[in-house]
């Protein structure tokens, strides 16, 4: 009886890390390039409450509901907890250039915020992907390279202070814009907040080096990603997803853009990204052309609750 007691047990264990089953097909082809499988990177974000932080890029939100997407669709039996949190023009150096957005107002800084966000989410994983605008835009030099130094260094500061389990750092995107001989070219001081970020890794910190991987694949397209330099479009949010799913370890299916679109799982993981992004950004308060301060939530989590049913449905069915 003791034998059969503990052969039962070993068997639940080996089911509860076993991969997830196949998840069922909805709208669009799924075609499988690769073993989809449960990732010890995986594990360590399903259950947990998932805060991401950025800038406009992540405001902006498609690389968030492409990656809820991806992790929803690939572990039907898991729950992924994503809080999206970016602020249009942030930095982390705290830095602004003189006349943005036309005199109005100087750009905000997540440290302004970053205290509510911990306190109120309470995140037990944070993506966080800046550096777009620390370097305002100007050539690289010693003040403002130090500066984007210190705010990524006091975010983790901060973050491990919170009890933040896991902190992943993503390599900004590039500035999409062709170089021309002998003139400044922006992304280069990408390229050079990205190589120190890498560094990070030796700190056994988890760093996703998006900025490389966008630029090698920019050379291999002949259509920008980003049609203002700046912000990509559907297919570079796409392609920024994609490289934060490798980066997890997960093996991904062959899907275009449109079927992923079509596809109603995504749109209510898009659907559940907006609400939360709305809800959760007043709920925490901001400060940018005006202060916003902390709002009652409200009945975000509600809607949210609903969504999650539906999601729950169209990825389990059978």
């Amino acid at each position: 009886m003791r034998f059969l007691t503990t052969l039962l047990l070993l068997t639940a264990v080996q089911n509860i890390f076993a991969a997830d089953p196949p998840p069922a097909e909805s709208t669009g082809k799924f075609k499988r390039t690769a073993p989809i499988t449960f990732t010890e990177e995986a594990k360590s974000l399903a259950g947990k409450r998932i805060a991401v932080l950025g800038d406009s890029i992540t405001q902006g939100g498609g690389y968030i509901s492409f990656l809820s997407y991806y992790l929803e669709k690939l572990h039907p039996n898991q729950e992924f907890d994503i809080y999206p949190l970016g602020l249009a023009s942030e930095t982390l150096s705290g830095l602004s250039e003189d006349g943005h957005a036309g005199g109005a107002f100087p750009r905000p800084c997540l440290f302004e915020r970053l205290g509510r966000v911990l306190e109120k989410v309470k995140p037990e994983v944070v993506f966080v992907c800046y550096g777009m605008n620390d370097g305002i835009y100007q050539p690289l030099d010693e003040p403002r390279f130090t500066a984007f130094k210190a705010g990524v260094l006091r975010l983790i500061t901060d973050c491990r202070a919170a009890k933040v389990q896991s902190i992943y750092i993503i390599t900004p995107p590039i500035y999409d814009a062709p170089e021309k001989a002998g003139e400044f070219h922006y992304d280069a001081v990408l390229t050079s907040f990205a190589a120190w970020e890498r560094t990070l890794r030796d700190e056994g910190l988890k760093v996703i080096d998006l900025h490389t991987a966008m630029q090698k694949a920019r050379t291999a397209r002949t259509e920008a990603f980003s049609k203002d330099h700046i912000h990509p479009g559907d297919d570079g949010h796409l392609f920024m997803a994609h490289t934060i799913v490798e980066a997890l370890g997960i093996g991904l299916p062959e899907a275009n853009l449109a079927e992923i679109k079509a596809d109603p799982l995504f749109k209510e993981c898009d659907r559940l990204r907006r609400l939360r992004a709305d809800g959760w950004m007043r709920h925490t308060g901001y400060t940018r052309e005006k202060v916003v301060t902390p709002q009652p939530l409200g009945n975000t989590e509600t809607e949210a609750a609903a969504i999650r049913t539906t999601i729950n449905s169209l990825r389990r069915k059978s």
